[in-house]
């Protein structure tokens, strides 16, 4: 019995130096902070949030139990980015999750030493948030959304609507640099298949106006929107133009689908955040942001407006819709 029992003891104790390290228990309360764009409770957000807060629950981190989540948002209002990092820094976070470029700026202008989880960011090693994915150098690591890629497909797809289309106009947000950088990045890209990239800078409604007078100067036959928190906030407003001006239109994410756009293409939003929530636990456990290298998106989802496409006079080839992982119809 006694050599019975030894061998159950050894065999626990093998068992819990063998335990992966999300699942030993939390014997800790933390401190999250969230920057973002919208509020997590907007309708933009929430879906999102939830996953999130979900995959931390399945990690272990409960809010009201062992831990603390203070949020901030901007609103889509880039001159808010600043003092809404500096409040949630002066709180003295255990960890930041940052969801847009922006965020991650603000962030990174306030502390070097608390990690933080980027998300919905498009270039990371351009926009020196990390020095590369393998190897991020700084207080910074998380989930890339693959946009500088994702952006040519979006030519890919306006094409397969309209060969003939080769001027697209850009809606992008100057003080979001993953959206400049996109910029420059795509005119060149866009060249080599033959499309004039036009920009239309946006950074919110006043900017509306201006946006429709260059759209029909400059006779464009399309928009591709980046999603910032800017454009994100204003996604109907855009949606409406376009409309107005009959130009077939795409995104990013499906939430700009959602509000009447006609296509989406882009990474798997849901997927990140969980990953990210991944990320907050292992840091939360004394992990260092140095060690953990950014991850990439492995899945992408094609989103169709068929309303959209029925008021501009559209028929989608049926190739596409086949394609499409949810048609709004």
């Amino acid at each position: 019995m006694r050599r019975r029992a030894f061998a159950l003891l050894l065999m626990g104790v093998v068992a819990g130096v063998q335990c992966p390290s999300h699942a030993q228990p939390v014997v800790k309360t933390a401190r999250l902070a969230i920057l973002s764009g919208a509020s997590l409770g907007s309708p933009a957000a929430a879906p999102l949030f939830r996953a999130f807060r979900d995959q931390l629950a399945r990690n272990g981190w409960e809010e009201g139990r062992n831990l603390i989540v203070d949020a901030a948002s901007t609103d889509g209002k880039a001159d808010l980015f600043a003092a809404r990092a500096a409040e949630l820094v002066a709180r003295s976070p255990d960890v930041i999750v940052a969801t847009n470029s922006q965020a991650v700026a603000a962030g990174m202008a306030q502390t070097s030493s608390v990690p933080i989880v980027m998300l919905d960011v498009s270039h990371p090693v351009e926009a020196g948030f990390v020095q590369s994915l393998a190897s991020p150098g700084s207080n910074v690591t998380g989930v890339t959304n693959q946009g500088k890629d994702i952006a040519i497909k979006h030519y890919d797809l306006v094409r397969e609507l309209n060969p003939q289309v080769q001027r697209v106009g850009l809606v992008f947000t100057p003080s979001n640099v993953g959206s400049s950088l996109g910029l420059k990045e795509q005119t060149v890209t866009a060249h080599e298949r033959g499309i004039a990239v036009v920009p239309i800078p946006f950074e919110g409604p006043a900017d509306l106006d201006a946006a429709a007078m260059i759209l029909k100067r400059e006779r464009v036959q399309a928009l591709q929107v980046h999603t910032t928190p800017a454009t994100i906030t204003n996604r109907a407003p855009i949606a409406k133009l376009a409309l107005e001006l009959a130009l077939p239109t795409i995104s990013f994410y499906p939430v700009m689908t959602q509000a009447g756009l006609l296509m989406s293409y882009g990474d798997n939003r849901i997927a990140s955040w969980r990953r990210a929530a991944t990320y907050v636990d292992r840091l939360l456990r004394g992990e260092r942001p140095t060690n953990l290298p950014v991850e990439q998106p492995t899945s992408f989802h094609l989103h169709i407006n068929l309303k959209t496409a029925r008021a501009l006079g559209l028929t989608i080839p049926p190739t596409l819709l086949a394609r499409a992982d949810e048609v709004i119809d």
